[in-house]
């Protein structure tokens, strides 16, 4: 999978072209600090995925995608951004973009997201994110609010209204287009997100609850423990010791 990296800061750059050489078949043919030497780049070659920032010198990421999604309409787009606003997550998502990535990410986010993308039909997901119907594009908009927030208190009022649309038809939507209440998948995110926190050393056990928005550890421990059948502590372990089904 050849994966073009875009990015004004140097250590950026580097350190995603680590960690995709973490895996085999994947490859960073090129890396730019700018969105128009990568758009040069995009006109004369064929790359997987694009990662890109959003703010840059001259063009942002998202005039890039803007700028590139018909010329290069199988390509994957993922964003890593330090920019947390929901506006840019609503365009992201019009332009087809497939993940939008918070910094700092750690590398088993990244891994994650990259591995998912090639799991898929590349061809077919570029072809039909344009054209979703607009109710589960609402929906989308919602789960792209919860990966932009997670680390935060979430509301169903404050997120229908960054959505402009009613609290209870939000809830009620997000429950017909998923099979889920939001409440849930706002719990499933976060957890989610507390296994990759937990996989990276770098953080503290104790603090992972907070770290994806959870106040009480002992409550977090408890959802954690539920959905996984093991403790927070007990997970890090298992995957250290590289058990596979962690």
């Amino acid at each position: 999978m050849k994966i073009l990296i875009v990015d004004d800061e140097p250590k950026i750059r580097k350190g995603l072209c680590k960690i995709v050489d973490m895996k085999p078949g994947w490859y960073v043919p090129e890396s730019f600090a700018d969105a128009e030497s990568a758009i040069a780049y995009l006109e004369a070659h064929e790359v997987d995925v694009v990662i890109t920032d959003i703010h840059m010198p001259g063009m942002s990421g998202l005039d890039l995608i803007e700028k590139m999604r018909e010329a290069c309409p199988k390509v994957v787009f993922v964003i890593l951004s330090g920019y947390g606003k929901f506006e840019y997550a609503q365009k992201a998502i019009d332009l087809g973009v497939k993940k939008y990535l918070m910094k700092p990410t750690s590398p088993s986010e990244v891994i994650a997201a990259l591995e998912q993308i090639e799991a898929e039909n590349l061809n077919k997901s570029a072809a039909s994110t344009p054209h979703q119907p607009t109710n589960n594009l609402i929906t989308q908009h919602a789960m792209q609010y919860v990966d932009l927030h997670y680390r935060s208190r979430i509301t169903l009022r404050e997120m229908a209204a960054a959505l402009y649309i009613s609290p209870n038809y939000l809830s009620d939507l997000f429950r017909k287009n998923t099979g889920m209440k939001l409440s849930d998948y706002i719990t499933n995110v976060r957890l989610e997100k507390a296994k990759e926190y937990l996989r990276d050393v770098h953080y503290k056990v104790g603090d992972v609850a907070s770290l994806v928005g959870i106040a009480d550890a002992r409550y977090f421990s408890g959802l954690f423990r539920k959905k996984y059948g093991m403790s927070p502590m007990e997970y890090r372990s298992r995957y250290a010791a590289g058990e596979a089904d962690v």
